[in-house]
């Protein structure tokens, strides 16, 4: 594992130990790195050693929590949160269609995800899934740089709205 703070950290969790002031730290630079609330992160660290499963649910949640805030955000004009929620939800929909698979996507990095487009996403449907992430990923970067003004920002979330709910029809949601 790349990260075997994220494995000690979901072993404490799991086991219901107090964090230390560093755990706690841990969380928040992991949190920052994968574009995920806090809360959800600490969630989904607990449940890692669950079958993937069993966290689908879990995942629609969160995909349809992450989209709600995202178009409101966008409506309200804050295009870096929404830039940011927008990259959130797409990982939350990854992760909710490797865990209908049985897969577990225990990292959060873009290689990660990336990957598992190419190598476990049905043929058919990986060219939707690599557009999607690649559209996302613009709004993610937006959040941490600003470099998009108004109008590119809208023309790449409008965009990715457009595959999102593409990818939605596809998977029946």
């Amino acid at each position: 594992m790349e990260w075997p703070e994220a494995a000690e950290l979901a072993s404490k969790l799991a086991r219901g130990v107090e964090l230390s002031e560093g755990d706690k730290q841990w969380i928040r630079e992991l949190a920052d790195a994968c574009g995920w609330d806090v809360d959800d992160l600490v969630e989904d660290l607990k449940s890692l050693s669950a079958d993937p499963s069993t966290r689908a649910e879990r995942y629609r949640e969160l995909f349809k929590e992450y989209y709600v805030k995202a178009l409101r955000l966008a409506k309200d004009g804050d295009t870096r949160q929404a830039g940011e929620k927008i990259w959130e939800a797409v990982t939350a929909l990854i992760k909710l269609h490797a865990a209908k698979k049985g897969v577990a996507i225990m990292r959060w990095d873009h290689g990660k995800l990336y990957n598992y487009v190419s190598s476990s996403v049905e043929m058919e449907l990986r060219q939707l899934f690599r557009e999607l992430l690649r559209v996302a990923n613009v709004l993610h970067e937006h959040f941490y740089e600003g470099h998009l003004d108004a109008n590119a920002f809208m023309e790449h979330f409008n965009d990715a709205c457009k595959l999102i709910e593409e990818v939605k029809r596809a998977l029946g949601l």
